[in-house]
């Protein structure tokens, strides 16, 4: 158990480490001198003289060579220093701070809403393979798969807001302001997530302790309940996981078109803004988050799973 969680660290260090280089060589490898790229931005589009680009550059350490200048951001960034934004003066660490928390209960009430809706789904196509309702679940949840978040974000808040009043187009202050966005995210995930549900009690449930246990007189629904599904809980967990970080992707979308003032939206007016500190902070953050989720669902499943803590 030790080792495999040493190890699983260690890979998560590596890779955030390998992020970081991947974050901090992306803006410096655009055409032209980020120096004068960054300085456009501070002087909102203005061209400035060769004179203004050299002292400039001079001042904050872009003319030193490339890996002294990762170094010095690296230590930084171990510090807690995600630099300035030039928007709003502030350091990004606070900027980030604001709004973590309102993405944090996004998504979080996105996966909870999701697993709610698929687990019950997909015990109920596997118990009834091939009929109505297992077609008919197929279908939604294909159709919940393929419907672009942002158009289905508009048709929720015009049929919610605009035709029925029932809920705000956008903000957030209540859990009113939350429910159009959580349902256009746990939708799209639900979808997945009751495939999986389905297939996997499938391939479970043809397996023999399953036939062993109706032979002793347990009731089908008593086998889905007691032994198949605490079976797939590993694999459910892990491929939830794996939903819950791909949830920031669609958090970008929805949090714009929803107002709400999150990491998403934070990201989309810091590209409108060219925002260049704040764009590389969130992309860092993303990119953090998908190793971090996985690392956390791996040492989940090795407290689950007494089996997996032998395997490193």
């Amino acid at each position: 158990m030790a080792s495999r969680l040493i190890a699983r660290m260690t890979h998560a260090l590596i890779l955030l480490f390998v992020v970081s280089v991947v974050g901090f060589a992306l803006l410096r490898l655009m055409p032209g001198d980020f120096a004068e790229i960054l300085l456009m931005a501070q002087m909102d589009g203005t061209l400035p003289d060769a004179s203004q680009v050299q002292q400039f550059a001079a001042s904050n350490g872009l003319d030193d060579p490339l890996p002294q200048q990762y170094a010095r951001w690296l230590f930084a960034l171990l510090q807690g220093d995600l630099g300035k934004s030039f928007i709003t003066d502030e350091p990004i660490i606070n900027d980030i701070a604001l709004r973590l928390g309102q993405s944090l209960i996004l998504a979080v009430l996105s996966l909870v809403t999701a697993l709610a809706i698929a687990i019950p789904l997909g015990v109920l196509c596997a118990r009834y393979p091939g009929s109505k309702i297992d077609r008919i679940a197929g279908m939604i949840s294909v159709i919940g798969m393929s419907i672009p978040n942002f158009w289905y974000a508009l048709l929720l808040a015009l049929l919610f807001s605009l035709v029925l009043g029932w809920l705000p187009t956008g903000g957030h202050g209540t859990w009113a302001h939350a429910v159009l966005p959580t349902l256009v995210i746990a939708t799209s995930v639900a979808g997945v997530l009751s495939r999986y549900v389905r297939g996997s009690l499938l391939e479970e449930l043809s397996k023999p302790y399953i036939r062993t246990a109706k032979a002793k007189g347990a009731s089908r629904l008593r086998t889905v309940l007691r032994h198949a599904i605490p079976n797939i809980a590993p694999g459910l967990l892990t491929f939830s996981g794996m939903q819950f970080a791909r949830i920031f992707d669609g958090m970008i979308i929805v949090e714009t078109l929803f107002a709400w003032p999150g990491i998403g939206r934070f990201l989309v007016e810091s590209l409108l803004n060219r925002d260049y500190p704040a764009i590389q902070a969130c992309f860092l953050l993303v990119a953090a988050s998908y190793i971090l989720v996985n690392l956390a669902v791996d040492i989940a499943i090795a407290l689950y799973d007494p089996r997996t803590r032998e395997i490193v």
